[in-house]
């Protein structure tokens, strides 16, 4: 019945029907504040990850599938939108400042440490197991900021071939270390 019910929702929506998207809204804007609150731990970050979440919706009502689940597409987008923001919000260099002085300071519970110092011993294998090659080109990266071009350059090699060293190392650690909890990807959005 639910099912239907969102096909139609989604049928009308594409149409740019506004009740529909009002009642797709009613239906699960909580649902989806309560999962974007899970991540973030934030009351404002969630509501502006659902009002974006809906808004992006919305711009892309066009190309709505009603044959797939409203529901999961909605929850695809909130995840994705609160991923991106924890992205963002990582590579800030007071951000990373303020998470450094937590882990550093009386803020971090002792299983947090543990967890931490865990995953960066298991990060400093995974780098040391890569093919010589990929390891310096990480490394460059990493470790001295230097750009795709500048390691191309240093390397004299591509820079696609530097783009495409850097996505397997990535792939392959996020492989390796898991992304079963925002601990472990917040910890990848930062150090990896």
């Amino acid at each position: 019945m639910v099912l239907l019910m969102n096909q139609e929702l989604g049928k009308r929506i594409r149409k740019g029907d506004m009740k529909a998207f009002d009642l797709l809204y009613d239906q699960y804007s909580q649902r989806l504040y309560g999962f974007a609150f899970s991540m973030l731990k934030n009351k404002e970050d969630a509501k502006e990850i659902i009002q974006e979440t809906f808004l992006k919706l919305w711009n892309k009502r066009t190309t709505i599938d009603s044959s797939y689940s409203l529901k999961s597409f909605l929850f695809s987008i909130t995840y994705n939108i609160t991923i991106d923001l924890l992205r963002k919000r990582a590579k800030d260099v007071d951000f990373q400042n303020q998470l450094k002085h937590y882990f550093d300071g009386e803020g971090a519970r002792t299983d947090e440490l543990v967890i931490f110092n865990e995953l960066n011993e298991n990060l400093s294998r995974l780098i040391g197991e890569l093919p010589e090659q990929r390891r310096k080109v990480y490394m460059m990266s990493r470790e001295e900021g230097m750009t795709h071009k500048e390691i191309a350059t240093r390397l004299g090699i591509s820079v696609k071939t530097v783009e495409n060293h850097i996505n397997l190392t990535l792939k392959y650690i996020r492989k390796k270390l898991g992304s079963n909890s925002l601990f472990v990807l917040l910890f990848i959005a930062l150090f990896v």
